[in-house]
């Protein structure tokens, strides 16, 4: 099979897995997306390889991503939830992740889910690229600028314009997979 060039045959087995069966793909599941936003955020601190190595324990730590849940944690909880992950000992790191969920809740009530105020930003359907080398793959782009922009003004902490470009991959509002790589297509 032809993958994405930053997949080769040294590549760990659980990026090849995430490439082949996650990256990309379309999620409309608002807790999805929301774990998809935190760990994209990550990536100040991480690889995607480590993050995708140590995402069980955020789930464990951020209660599998439930903004419901973690909108409610109080200082207690938010400080064993800092001591739970090394990463997240840094300071403001599980509150920004606390703050964002309060922020999909207040998203979801006013624009019926997450995912419709999410999907809106590529009207409803996947932008699907075209590049022929991961070379070519922009960093970040005009609609990622855009809703980091509205992130930030509906509060979101850590939603710079090449996390949410990232983000857009992950959760396949963007299709970057290489034109050779048999996951364009799909």
């Amino acid at each position: 099979k032809k993958r994405c060039g930053w997949i080769t045959p040294q590549s760990d087995p659980v990026n090849v897995a995430y490439h082949d069966h996650e990256w990309g793909v379309p999620v409309h599941n608002d807790k999805l997306l929301f774990e998809l936003l935190t760990l994209a955020s990550a990536q100040s601190e991480l690889s995607w390889s480590g993050i995708l190595a140590k995402r069980d324990l955020y789930r464990t730590a951020f209660s599998g991503f439930d903004p419901s849940i973690l909108s409610t944690y109080d200082a207690a909880r938010i400080a064993e939830t800092r001591s739970s992950v090394d990463i997240l000992q840094q300071d403001g790191k599980v509150e920004s992740v606390i703050e964002n969920a309060r922020r999909v809740l207040q998203i979801s009530h006013e624009f019926g889910s997450f995912d419709q105020y999410i999907w809106s930003f590529v009207n409803n359907k996947p932008i699907v690229t075209s590049f022929r080398m991961s070379s070519q793959v922009p960093i970040k782009s005009s609609r990622s600028e855009v809703m980091s922009k509205d992130l930030i003004q509906k509060g979101f902490r850590g939603v710079a314009p090449a996390i949410i470009y990232s983000f857009m991959q992950a959760s396949g509002l963007t299709n970057d997979h290489i034109v050779h790589c048999f996951r364009h297509k799909e």
